[in-house]
Parts: C-alpha cells; structure tokens; sequence
C-alpha cells in the first residue's frame, strides 16, 4: 500500500480539503500503476430473468445459468414482456448479452450449481431437481453442450445437491444428501463422469453436523476442498470445521491450516462458496452467531493450505471469482474498515459488488468499535476502486442483489435477484467489461440538485462556496473544477483528489476580491480521468 497526496493545482485564494494523505486506489485508470486495473462500472445490456441465478459458467463467448427463473426477456424489456420460456437454466452470448436461442433443457426444480467437464462438452448439473426434459435425473444430470439435451450421466441422490466440481476422472457432489447411488454417503459423493447409475467411486469421509456448500479441486485432481456449515469431518474440527481438504483417492483429511483462522459452522455460520485458479483456491462465509468469525473472503494455497489473505469485511459474503490480477466478490458488504476499506455508516450503506487485489498489502486491524469478530495482524488485500450500485430484488426472502460472479480477461457477470444496476432496470443477470471493450461513461455520482454547491458572502468582498465530494464508482481519482460567472471560463479553482470514495470529503473555496453588492454565480463541476463530467446547479451569492 502506498501513500499518496491529493494533488491541489492553485488557481485562487483559499481553499480547506478534508482529504490530503489517502491509500492508493486502483480502478479503470489507475493513478498507482502498482495496482491492477478494474473492469468498468457500465451495465451492458445482458438478457433478463424473472428469478434468481445462482451460478453462471463461460465457455468461449457463450454464459451458461443455472438457477430458479421460468422466462427470459431482453435487455431494456420491463417485467412480464417480450418473454421466452426457460426453467431454471439459459445461455446468452458474453460479447452482446443476447439469450442464446437454441439452448433451453427444462428442469423441474432450482440448478444450484454447475461445472465444465474438462474437455469442455459438458456441464455438470447440481441442484432440487428430479426431472430434465422430463427425463428423471435426481439431483444430478450432464448436459450436452452441442445440443443442449442431458446425457446418459445419471447418479442418484437423495436430497438435493449444492455444489459439484469435475474431472477427467470424477464428478464430485456436495450438499444435504445422505445418499448416492443407493449407497450412504453424507454430503459429499464422488462418481465416476460416464456414470448411469453405478459409477459411484469409494471416497467418504465422514461430514458432521451442517450441509456441503461448495466444493473446488486441485489441479492435478488428487485432492479436493470442501465449505459448509459441517462441524467435523473425519472427527476431526480442526481442520473439518466448515472447511476440509480431502484425498481424493481415500476420502482423508489433510492438513490444511487456513481453517485455524477461519472458523464458520453450525447453524448461524458457514463457509458459502468456494473457487479455484489452479494454485490457490479462495473463499466466502457469514456469521449470524457464535458460530462463526468470518463474513468475508479468503485466500488459500493449494500445496500448504496456509492463509494467504482475509479479507475481513462485514456483510455476508455470498460468491468470489478470482481472474489475473483482480478477485471480484458478490456480497452485501457493509463494513471494511477493519480491512483497509470503506466504514460502517449510520444509516448502514451496502455494496453488492467488491474487487480486491490478488496480492497482499497491508494486515487486518482490531475491531474496537464495532465488536465483530475480527482477526488483526493476519495478511490483507487491497480494495480496488469498483462499487456499481444495486437494487436488491424480492424473489428470494433474503431479498438481496448479488449472489453470483464469474470472470474471464474481459468481462466480469454477475448473477442475482437485482432489479437494477446503476439504476437501469436490469434483473438478475449483468455484464460489466475491461475499459477496451466497455462504453466508459459512468461518471462521478451526483449531478444537478443532487450535488448541493451552496455559497454565501461572510465578509465584504468575498464569497465562500461549499460542496460535497463527488466520487465516481469505478475510478478513485476526480478533478473538482469551481467556475465563477460561466462555463466559457476558466476555472478559478481546480482540485485533484486521488482517493477511495468514501475519503472525497466535502470541500471549501473562497473567491476574494468581488465587488460589494454584485450578484455572482458559481458552478462546480467533477470529471473523471475518462472525461465524464458531472455538475451541479448554478448557484448565485450576492456579495457583501
């Protein structure tokens, strides 16, 4: 983390800035070249569902989703017009949101989970189902990708399915089940991926207590990790309390010492969702209870199950996709100061939508104020510049935005029950890209009445104009520019602030040497270093 000074360009007599020293921030045009890029903060129009997605897989320029929805619509369409039939699963092309047409198996119950073969051909299906195309699958089913119709793959579960990871060799299921195939198995199976009904291979650990959420493996296929609510896995809670690591080949536990620091299981805690890049695997949870310490996310390597970061936000933390340089998080955090970033606020403020460093830079901090759990001098991310706004949706009873992401180099999708993004009316499925590919027009936030320039005359000769910050939701540095009499002008101040948004405080200018009795008008305005310029009203100051 470095420190940097907002830079002030003086053009007149006086002016207070609250904010001076403040962390770097990265975004889509970073001032510290130290820190990553964002994907820009435009909502590019993506189809629309009538439900809640929980999971979204790409395959080239095709998105897969899997959750509970019956209809899709386009973009721009509102609620209940230009509908096409889907149950619970769609595909639309990445490059321009459009629903993929020719792919639409039906499904009878919510697809929860979803994972690529490693040839790419298929997709893997956990979920409450008991029927696809109206052929029985309970719980578990492959779909063809070329033709969008289940294969013979077939294993029998009696509950439902959370998560499901594969391999050349095994598809690995979580979830409430206690059986498989016909054969006991508590919460976590593995079969075999040409299974019709007699592949199940022998892992079993033994899970307790709580449901499997997720599951993710390693590289080479030998080992898997697993996230719930569980309380012990093969006896043992320490690892094995809401995570493990297992041996494929025996269903053991193995070392995994991320889980001395992160502890969620039980009823009122848990580990939520899980993710992979191949070295390191990655994490969510919340905590409602005693029951757990961590409502953020976590990053984990794969050959020591040593922590590499929390990040120790507050406000469950629901999905995380990790790409090169940036992690992006789904979420309704509320608080992060304990982790380098953004208060608690009164009225409480949410953010659905978070993006994090994949290195570390800096330790978490005690919390003092707050009493949350808290975990100080263990390693921490950086927060990145990116906060899109979101409206939360009721189709869930949890009526939240955000509960899924997934990436590649140029797009980051998200997946939930909003209603709307930015403001624009989009439900349950988005798509933001990197700033080559995205249109690169949101600017800072307020505008007109909404950014309240106030000015008054306090002595002979002088007017003193007053203004909130303005920050943009996906870049950290905004050029604050006052003009007196009109627009044609030049500035007569100019103010560079480089900061995290909640650091754009409110600022202070006093223009001297005005004629006394004379009416003048002032207008600031904020630009962003893509050229989005937002202003506020006029405002007129006689002067004393």
């Amino acid at each position: 983390m470095k420190p940097i000074l907002a830079v002030l360009v003086l053009v007149a007599t006086s002016l207070t800035l609250a904010t001076s020293v403040t962390s770097a921030s990265a975004d889509t045009a970073p001032t510290d070249t130290d820190l990553p890029k964002t994907v820009s903060a435009d909502v590019l129009p993506t189809v629309q569902i009538n439900g809640v997605a929980w999971k979204q897989v790409i395959v080239g320029d095709i998105v897969y989703v899997g959750g509970s929805f019956t209809s899709a619509r386009p973009a721009g369409a509102a609620a209940g017009t230009s509908e096409t039939a889907r149950s619970n699963m769609l595909a639309y092309r990445l490059s321009t949101g459009a629903l993929v047409t020719g792919f639409a198996p039906k499904f009878n119950g919510q697809v929860k989970d979803m994972a690529l073969s490693p040839d790419k051909k298929l997709l893997y299906v956990a979920g409450g189902f008991t029927q696809v195309d109206g052929v029985n699958r309970y719980r578990g089913a492959a779909i063809d990708l070329a033709t969008g119709k289940a294969t013979s793959f077939r294993p029998i579960f009696n509950s439902t399915t959370n998560a499901v990871a594969a391999t050349s060799s095994a598809v690995f299921y979580g979830g409430v089940f206690t059986s498989a195939d016909n054969t006991a198995r508590t919460k976590v199976a593995a079969v075999k991926p040409g299974d019709t009904g007699t592949g199940l291979l022998p892992m079993n650990p033994k899970v307790a207590g709580g449901n499997v959420n997720d599951i993710v493996v390693s590289s080479d296929g030998t080992k898997i990790v697993i996230g719930g609510a569980f309380t012990s896995v093969n006896g043992s809670s320490k690892p094995g309390y809401g995570l493990a690591r297992l041996e494929v080949s025996s269903g053991s536990s193995l070392a995994l010492p991320v889980n001395d620091e992160i502890r969620n299981g039980g009823t009122e805690a848990a580990i939520l969702s899980l993710e992979s890049d191949g070295t390191s695997f990655y994490g969510t949870g919340y905590n409602y209870g005693s029951g757990g310490n961590s409502e953020g996310s976590f990053k984990s390597d794969w050959a020591t199950g040593k922590l590499t970061w929390l990040e120790d936000c507050h406000g469950d933390t629901y999905a995380i996709w990790p790409t090169a340089d940036a992690v992006y998080q789904a979420s309704h955090k509320h608080h992060c100061g304990t982790s380098g970033g953004f208060p608690e606020t009164k009225p409480r403020s949410w953010y659905h939508a978070t993006a994090v460093t994949q290195d570390v830079r800096g330790t978490n901090i005690a919390d003092d104020k707050y009493d949350y759990p808290d975990h100080p001098g263990t390693p921490r991310p950086e927060f990145l510049e990116w906060y899109p706004k979101w409206t939360n949706g009721t189709y869930t009873s949890a009526q939240q935005s955000t509960w899924t992401v997934t990436a590649n180099s140029s797009y980051v999708v998200y997946g939930g029950e909003f209603l709307k993004v930015n403001g624009v009316a989009q439900q349950g499925l988005v798509r933001f890209a990197v700033k080559d590919v995205a249109p690169n027009k949101v600017g800072p936030t307020l505008k007109g009445a909404a950014w309240k320039l106030t000015g008054s005359s306090p002595s002979t000769g002088k007017a003193t104009l007053k203004w909130p910050g303005n920050p943009d939701k996906d870049n950290a540095t905004v050029t604050y520019k006052l003009y007196r009499g009109t627009l044609d002008s030049t500035p007569i101040k100019t103010v560079k602030v480089s900061a995290p948004f909640w650091k754009h405080t409110a600022m202070t200018f006093t223009d001297t040497a005005r004629t006394s009795g004379s009416s003048q008008k002032y207008k600031i305005e904020a630009v962003d270093p893509l050229g989005n310029i937002s202003r506020s009203d006029w405002v007129t100051v006689t002067i004393r």
